[in-house]
This record gives structure tokens, C-alpha cells and sequence, in this order.
């Protein structure tokens, strides 16, 4: 009889213990969907990036990107998108083009040549299927912002050229061919941006280097100061 009563309660215990492993089995299997979705749509966004630009440099339409959160932070790894839809590109003459992501505060001096400038910003390698190669965000996530004199041959000469006409606060998204880019000869130090290390170094040489490949880079760029 004790055995007997013994098996019930242990029949009993475990019958009252199948819905609960099955709720948190059920549980599991909800937190890994949602998790594959999550990677899913960072895969979605890149591709986006990736697609938007690249189309914009050889002239192809590129798919209407999703309404997304227009935080510089993310204009490195997701498509521009106004609220109206995906806005062109402006083509100037030296053929760098510019797409205004963040219209600023519209006061104070615009950037020309001369004026000290502050931003923050990401650099591409379009033909490294976007590959980021400079950031002004460390990698433990502080700013580190950099600052020069516009006109003064210390900057990536195509960036510059898509700059002119920003203001405090803006942001912008620009393209530079090889020929306004790092490929540009001139005297004195490497142009800024330069990558922080040598993995990102080696990226950069392996399109800078290589006449077959293609060398058009692609700035986010959001400017903190002009004076």
C-alpha cells in the first residue's frame, strides 16, 4: 500500500509538472523566433544600405527602403528613407553625390572653404560590399570627432566637395568616386579619415591598391561645429 501510494503522488506530481515544461518549452521557442527575425532584419537593413548605393553609383533604380529611425547612429548599416520614400541623390560636377539625411537647425554659417569644421562620421568601402573602415565612434562607444580646415588638402577631397553648404546639426550621405577620393595625389599626410587599425588599414589598400577594383567610398557625415 505505501508503494502504491507512493507511485500516485509521483503520477500525480509529474501530471501537474507536463504543462509547465511545456509552457516554457513554448516560451523557448518564441524567444528563438524572435530572435532569428531580429537577425533577419539587421540582415534586411545592410542590404538595403548596400543596394540603395550601389544602384546610385552604376544608375540602377534601387528598391523603396523601409520608414526607419533616421538616427545617424544607423546610417551606417540602413537605407535612406524620408517620410515621402527613398529621396535621389544629387550629382555634382566633380561627380560626388550627396543626399541630405537631416536638415539642420538652419541657422548659424554654412561650411565653405576656410571655415574650421567638427563632425562625426562612417566610412564605407562600397566594393567591399560596404565594408565600415572608420568610425568616429569608438569601439567602446565614445565619440572621438574630428576637426580640420576645410580647403586645406586635409581631408579626402570628394568629401569636402559634398560638405560645402552644410550647417551645425545637418547630416548627409555622400558618395565619392575613386577619382575625388583617396586616389587623389597630393603632398603632405594621408588624408582624413584614416582607418584606426591595421585590419580596417589593409581593407582600404586592398581597393586603394588594386587598379581593378573599384574605389568609391561612401561618408555619413554629421557636422557638430563650423568657425
Amino acid at each position: 500500500p505505501g508503494s502504491g501510494a507512493a507511485m500516485a503522488t509521483r503520477q500525480t506530481f509529474f501530471a501537474k509538472l507536463g504543462p509547465l515544461l511545456a509552457l516554457l518549452l513554448l516560451n523557448g521557442m518564441v524567444q528563438v523566433g524572435g530572435l532569428k527575425r531580429g537577425l533577419a532584419a539587421r540582415a534586411v537593413s545592410r542590404r538595403g544600405l548596400l543596394s540603395t548605393a550601389a544602384a546610385v553609383v552604376v544608375g540602377v533604380p534601387a528598391r523603396r527602403a523601409l520608414a526607419r529611425d533616421e538616427t545617424f547612429e544607423r546610417l551606417g548599416t540602413e537605407a535612406p528613407v524620408t517620410k515621402d520614400g527613398d529621396t535621389p541623390f544629387t550629382t555634382l560636377v566633380g561627380g560626388v553625390k550627396i543626399k541630405v539625411m537631416r536638415i539642420g537647425p538652419g541657422v548659424g554659417e554654412a561650411i565653405e572653404k576656410g571655415r574650421f569644421v567638427v563632425v562625426e562620421l562612417n566610412a564605407l568601402a562600397l566594393n567591399l560590399n560596404g565594408k565600415p573602415f572608420f568610425s568616429t565612434k569608438l569601439k567602446d562607444g565614445t565619440p572621438d570627432p574630428l576637426s580640420w580646415t576645410i580647403g586645406e588638402g586635409r581631408a579626402v577631397p570628394g568629401l569636402e566637395e559634398g560638405m560645402i553648404g552644410m550647417k551645425k546639426g545637418e547630416v548627409r550621405r555622400i558618395i565619392v568616386p575613386a577619382a575625388q577620393g583617396y586616389a587623389v595625389v597630393h603632398a603632405g599626410e594621408p588624408y582624413l579619415p584614416q582607418p584606426r587599425d591595421d585590419l580596417d588599414r589593409n581593407a582600404l589598400n586592398s581597393i586603394l591598391k588594386n587598379p581593378n577594383r573599384d574605389a568609391t567610398i561612401l561618408f555619413d557625415v554629421r557636422v557638430n561645429r563650423i568657425r
